[in-house]
């Protein structure tokens, strides 16, 4: 077709050659097939039972996979929450609830308070503060405490005392609800909370009395602590109640069974909805659990959801065992000591992360996470060292005997204290000896050179002097915290480091 344009050209050229390929055969314009081994599905499709629909007990199966993944992966997510909660639940149960209730333990913390990780070597205070009945609290805060707020999902307010704003001079605080618009009068340090519920925590320091450590004048310093609603008058205030819950048998212990669920329900509906990150709502939308609305399971999700609040559990603890789990716990090259934070932040918040691991590891076992714990405070702040396993790797075992040595010299400028616990939630062994734990105020025997050996057994070893024994249980694993409060440099540069625990024969 000389003389034509060139697209006028192409138009006939195409246009005659779409007429050709309609005239051919049906079969003629067929792919042509594949080369012998090709696959002619999609990678997803031959994964998915080869492009065909799977058949219903496959299905429920899997969702049911799905659920009790979900869930598993919900609890470790939430365990914060559910860690104070239980305490709040078994303290209120026994104390009573209240702004103006404040249990003090006494004549310290014992076995029979079942709660992660207690500090036998101090006096504690502990409350729970409803900021959604009460609106604005005022706490006043004795001198020389060591303590903290927290909200109901652990993250930190405040330190108090030291290394807060007080100073340890003592001082007002003035905790703000979620939402709150109102003033803010001078005169207080004010900090706002993300969630209604508050916990209150105070360590007051015990001194040396003649015949071991002396808790009067701690127990005095607790007792000056007032909680009231901002703006209220005196008159009109209810008087601060301190029962001691020394020798009462208590049980603050997150729940183990499916009331784990129901509690945390009540939870999210008590709460705003920005105290909680909204991926983690979504997934325990997935279970049903979602503000406002009713949470009703059939008896197959009660089950799962029972399920996964023990598989939880076992993978947690897992996680705590498994040295490859959480690469950043060794505190030292040279030794088995772990860092309970495993080098991140009172959030547990890593540069580019939050280690998740790390925090569910830390709260089946313990509570309460503060910066002071965490930053290298010299002379402020308060270390844990712990160790799971002895000199050679084996973890600690009840049935056998055990030297721990202290070098001389140990960087507390408070006090140090060593003490054991139950692995799995950080409960305190009830054993013959009033508390499992031994501290600078206890009159231990000291070796010529400043240095401390402790023992631990089922029974006391030959080499053990009676006040350096810390009684085991038979057939119990035992894990070892050693306390330092007050932490000095050389803690922190570490040219003081305690020694390995050693297995004796």
């Amino acid at each position: 077709m000389p003389g034509l344009p060139i697209s006028r050209r192409h138009l006939i050229l195409t246009g005659s050659a779409l007429a050709a390929t309609a005239a051919m055969p049906v079969a003629a314009r067929a792919q042509a097939p594949a080369p012998a081994g090709t696959p002619t599905d999609s990678p997803l499709v031959r994964q998915l039972y080869g492009g065909r629909w799977p058949d219903d007990a496959t299905t429920r199966k899997v969702y049911d996979d799905f659920l009790l993944q979900r869930a598993v992966q919900a609890y470790m997510l939430t365990l914060p929450a559910l860690n104070v909660i239980g305490m709040r639940d078994g303290s209120e149960a026994t104390f009573g609830r209240g702004y103006h209730v404040l249990p003090i333990w006494k004549d310290r913390m014992g076995a029979r308070t079942w709660v992660p990780t207690p500090n036998c070597d101090v006096v504690y205070s502990m409350s729970y503060l409803n900021l959604k009945e009460t609106g604005p609290l005022v706490v006043y805060a004795p001198p020389n405490v060591i303590g903290m707020f927290t909200d109901f999902l652990q993250r930190t307010l405040t330190d108090v005392g030291a290394a807060g704003p007080d100073l340890g001079r003592g001082g007002l605080y003035l905790l703000l609800p979620p939402g709150y618009d109102g003033a803010v009068p001078g005169g207080y340090h004010a900090v706002r909370s993300r969630t209604y519920n508050v916990f209150l925590f105070f360590r007051t320091v015990l001194t040396a009395g003649p015949n071991g450590p002396d808790t009067t004048k701690a127990v005095a310093t607790a007792e000056m602590t007032r909680v009231y609603p901002l703006g209220s008058l005196e008159r009109n205030r209810p008087p601060m109640q301190f029962p001691n819950a020394s020798r009462i048998r208590v049980n603050m212990m997150y729940p183990t069974d499916f009331t784990y669920w129901e509690k945390l329900k009540r939870f999210i509906d008590d709460e705003p909805v920005e105290c909680l990150e909204p991926n983690v709502r979504g997934m325990l939308a997935s279970l049903g659990i979602i503000k406002g609305q009713p949470f009703a399971p059939d008896a197959r999700r009660r089950e799962i959801l029972t399920q996964a609040v023990e598989t939880a559990a076992r993978m947690i603890f897992a996680v705590r065992i498994e040295p490859e789990a959480l690469p950043n716990l060794p505190y030292y090259p040279d030794r088995q000591y772990v860092n309970a934070w495993g080098g991140v932040d009172a959030d547990f918040n890593a540069p580019s992360y939050q280690s998740i691991d790390q925090r569910a590891s830390y709260f089946q076992a313990a509570y309460s996470s503060a910066p002071a714990m965490v930053v290298d405070a010299v002379g402020l702040g308060s270390k844990y060292p712990i160790a799971i396993r002895d000199a050679n790797g084996e973890l600690l075992d009840g049935n056998r005997s055990y030297r721990l040595r202290l070098p001389p010299n140990i960087p507390a400028l408070l006090y140090w204290a060593v003490t054991i616990y139950n692995p799995a939630d950080g409960t305190m062994p009830e054993t013959a000896q009033a508390f499992p734990s031994r501290n600078q105020f206890d009159n231990v025997t000291t070796n010529a050179d400043g240095s401390v050996e402790l023992f631990f057994g089922p029974e006391r070893h030959a080499a053990a002097p009676e006040r350096n024994w810390i009684q085991t249980l038979r057939d119990r694993g035992f894990m070892v915290a050693v306390r330092l409060y007050g932490t000095n440099a050389t803690f922190y540069d570490q040219s003081w480091r305690p020694d390995d625990i050693v297995r004796l024969g």
